[in-house]
């Protein structure tokens, strides 16, 4: 069985094709980035070594839209499932989702919460769809390793009602925490159920997570992904009051002018 896997950014796209027969083999594994309007640049990496080169596509649906001729041009074939990265899911998808018009309007709804990130993991769901209409699609959320973090972690000091709407620490870069623990098992030769490990995910995004075993239960990245650690363009956590202080100052000069 090959599985394509597409992991969707707002200005990159990563896919891996996977073969998970009785052995697991990384068919090929590519980047596609630096988008200038007309081109961007791909590295793909297949049996046959490392290839980079440029590539006539200006904008991440462009970058999408090609794979299929990536992967036939390399005789790696059609996928037979397709699995998508998706950073928010809110409370509701708590694993691997297979993909129908309803998930993909739930993802829609939660765009506020992830602007950058939600619309380019729809963008890669409605290509492939469109590309492989009789593929089954999965989405596999970021949030949903955090989801069962007990409420004094996840929960915010903040009306019963606001909670009560949907607001709470969700979490993110669950994928990545998951294998990186798992990892550090295996490195130092213990079983995960055992350890408690504190992982890190240093990227353009930044975030912390503490683990008890195979389970999240406390992590800095809260109701978006603008909370914890300082990140390549975001400033992590901040105090409030600096908010409130910068309206007001921009609230007094325009007075002034």
């Amino acid at each position: 069985m090959r599985v394509l896997v597409f992991n969707a950014g707002s200005s990159s796209l990563k896919f891996g094709l996977f073969d998970i027969g009785d052995k697991a083999e990384r068919l090929a594994k590519a980047t596609i980035d630096r988008f200038d309007g007309s081109t961007a640049q791909l590295k793909i990496e297949t049996g046959k070594g490392l290839e980079s080169t440029s590539l006539p596509a200006g904008s991440l649906d462009a970058a999408i839209a090609a794979v299929p001729s990536l992967l036939a041009d390399r005789d790696l074939g059609a996928p037979d499932a397709v699995g998508h990265r998706i950073v928010h899911g809110g409370d509701r998808f708590r694993a691997a989702t297979l993909i129908d018009d309803d998930v993909v309007g739930e993802v829609e709804r939660l765009v506020p919460l992830a602007p950058l990130h939600n619309p380019a993991g729809l963008a890669g769901v409605r290509q492939a769809r469109q590309t492989w209409p009789d593929v089954p699609q999965v989405a596999v959320f970021d949030t949903a390793f955090h989801l069962a973090n007990p409420a004094k972690t996840s929960t915010y000091a903040v009306p019963a009602a606001w909670r009560e709407a949907g607001l709470r620490r969700y979490g993110f870069h669950g994928t990545s925490h998951r294998y990186v623990a798992e990892r550090a098992a295996q490195e130092i030769g213990e079983p995960l159920r055992d350890l408690r490990i504190v992982s890190l995910h240093l990227g353009n995004g930044a975030s912390m997570c503490a683990m008890r075993g195979r389970r999240s239960i406390a992590t800095t990245m809260g109701f978006t992904a603008l909370d914890g650690l300082m990140m390549g363009q975001r400033p992590g956590s901040i105090d409030p009051g600096v908010l409130l202080y910068l309206l007001v100052l921009l609230a007094v000069s325009a007075a002034i002018a």
